[in-house]
């Protein structure tokens, strides 16, 4: 009994149970905090190539061959009225538009650049396409639509102003320690639109 006494009285070894959980604890906190700023800034990449990659399309070729050709004549409508609504999205990944043609060309520069190199690399500020950004997005995880505005007119061809929308989507979080410890279950990373006022993209420019 007093052998029993004495064990449970015992401090033996307590410092040692103490710094291992406060080891254990401070590890666990710094890598929850470097998973979730590594998840940040991949998100926030993505935000960025979103954003390089609207702009691109605002003053580039529509990747919607038919937005250069459209009239938006007839059922009443006459050149110089309001351009009636319409809706264009294209995926790069089926490389089609739910109505109308699909500019390949067009959507190699949105993702490659205006390098026309068709590879992501290094270049200059001005010639990036969303995949200088992060080397990871293909065309088959960009999404264009166009959606009128109600600023384009009607005529021969019609004047569209449409806003466009560029969706990155399908990207993977590239984690250090998730990934091993509990793969598929982290891994999407949320879909990232950004919509820009087009220019006037019957003359492509």
């Amino acid at each position: 009994m007093t052998k029993f006494r004495q064990y449970f009285a015992a401090k033996d070894g307590a410092v040692t149970i103490e710094t291992s959980i406060v080891i254990t604890t401070v590890i666990f906190l710094t890598v929850c905090v470097l998973e979730a700023g590594l998840a940040y800034w991949q998100w926030n990449s993505a935000q960025q190539a979103a954003r390089h990659g609207a702009r691109i399309a605002a003053t580039s070729d529509p990747i919607a061959i038919d937005l250069t050709t459209m009239t938006g004549l007839g059922n009443g409508v006459e050149a110089g009225d309001p351009l009636p609504d319409y809706t264009r999205i294209c995926s790069g990944k089926t490389y089609s538009c739910n109505q109308g043609g699909f500019n390949q060309t067009a959507l190699g520069e949105l993702v490659y650049g205006l390098d026309g190199d068709g590879v992501c690399a290094s270049t200059s500020p001005e010639r990036r396409g969303v995949c200088d950004i992060i080397s990871n997005i293909g065309p088959e995880n960009v999404e264009i639509s166009y959606d009128g505005s109600g600023l384009g007119l009607a005529g021969t061809p019609a004047i569209p102003a449409p806003l466009i929308t560029v969706t990155i989507k399908d990207l993977e979080f590239d984690f250090i320690f998730l990934n091993a410890l509990l793969p598929n279950k982290f891994q999407k990373l949320p879909p990232v639109s950004v919509s820009v006022m087009s220019e006037d993209l019957s003359s492509g420019a």
